[in-house]
């Protein structure tokens, strides 16, 4: 059974990126909002308004000379001017589809920048559908557009334009995104994190029964903080992105690596295992993503672990001479908690809390050091049985 289906969910949801794409341009004391004044618009501070429509299509331009998007989208324009929601003169048109064409009436609207321009048009596209019979299905948006306002139609088309994007609409996000200095490979990353946010947030707005609108400080308030780590190359936590699902622990506690049994020769609690499993699985996400987006390079990687190292080589002598009395079991555990609360930079820069630790718990991994005074022979004795 054929369904039209994904083309509708498409075109409600190239709204977000849009409005991602507006929010991204805007200033202070101006607005983004959704559902609104069109698909997509803004409240710009001078009291002017961007009001934009958005088509998309899955297979070809989604705005010909006889759709009934394009007609349909010029009468939701006169309306609202002829009721005195919008002002004419103080309004940008932005018709987005995210698939071009060949050359249409569409596109000579969008050349038209002065009203004999205008007019000029409105005569082509008279021309063009000359036979338009008065049963065609965009006959009565064509009619109450052409005929019954021609002198506002004249007035939009000097203030319209037609953009077209590709897919779903992120290509021109992520031009805006570097566009603030951001590096490229973490572009996705900031598109992500923002498109989560604002998808979130205009939910949050329709639930209440709220107009979903996105004033430019909240935006500025919410990743201001952000954009500067990401133009510094600050180690940004990839992990609170994706966090380690229960089942990913299970599975670890299931398997029972050499990491877990090192901290199981200490004498660990359940709970005390199951941070570490998730200390573990943070440091590794961030670790691999840190080195994918060029944030550190091996050289940086190597010195972090062997500063690392040379922490627990000295913690663990220091423990042997003065806390003699102690348990085995117990100096383990005093040696973990003074490596994995231990202060340390990579390259300078401060790593995420769980980063230490979970590297920590890496290197017992390997095996390269353990906390229980025995480790190696123990470990040994557990894997030749």
């Amino acid at each position: 059974m054929k369904s039209n289906a994904p083309g509708q969910l498409l075109g409600y949801s190239i709204q977000f990126p849009r409005a991602l794409y507006h929010l991204l341009r805007i200033g202070p004391g101006e607005t983004v909002c959704v559902e609104v004044l069109g698909d997509v618009a803004v409240k710009m501070k001078n009291n002017e308004v961007i009001t934009e429509e958005d088509k998309s299509s899955l297979h070809g331009k989604p705005i010909t000379d006889k759709s009934t998007d394009l007609w349909k989208t010029f009468s939701n324009w006169i309306v609202p001017i002829k009721e005195g929601i919008l002002e004419a003169n103080k309004t940008k048109y932005i018709l987005y589809c995210n698939q071009s064409g060949q050359h249409s009436i569409v596109d000579q609207f969008s050349d038209a920048s002065t009203i004999d321009d205008a007019k000029k048009a409105i005569k082509n596209a008279k021309d063009k559908l000359k036979d338009l019979s008065s049963d065609h299905l965009i006959w009565d948006d064509y009619d109450f557009v052409i005929n019954q306002n021609e002198e506002l139609l004249r007035q939009i088309i000097c203030r319209f334009e037609v953009q077209y994007g590709f897919g779903a609409g992120y290509n021109d996000v992520d031009i805006e995104i570097r566009k603030k200095s951001v590096p490229p490979s973490l572009i996705d990353f900031l598109r992500n994190k923002i498109s989560g946010w604002l998808l979130e947030t205009i939910q949050e707005k329709i639930l209440k029964k709220e107009p979903a609108c996105i004033p430019w400080e909240s935006f500025d308030r919410q990743f201001l903080s952000v954009f500067e780590r990401v133009r510094r190359l600050e180690l940004i936590d990839f992990a609170l992105e994706a966090p380690p699902k229960d089942d990913e622990i299970d599975n670890q506690v299931k398997i029972w690596p050499r990491y877990l049994r090192q901290l199981d020769l200490i004498g660990l609690t359940d709970d005390e295992i199951v941070e570490s499993v998730s200390d573990f699985l943070k440091a590794d996400v961030n670790r691999h993503k840190w080195i994918e987006k060029e944030i550190i390079n091996e050289d940086m990687a190597i010195d972090f672990v062997n500063k690392l190292r040379g922490f627990w080589k000295s913690q663990k002598k220091k423990i042997e001479i003065t806390e003699k009395n102690l348990p085995d079991e117990e100096k383990g555990q005093l040696l973990l908690e003074e490596c994995k609360t231990r202060k340390e930079t990579i390259g300078e820069m401060t790593p995420p809390y769980p980063t230490i630790a979970g590297t920590y718990h890496a290197l017992a991994e390997e095996p390269i050091l353990g906390w229980h005074p025995f480790w190696e022979k123990l470990l040994a004795g557990q894997e030749e049985g």
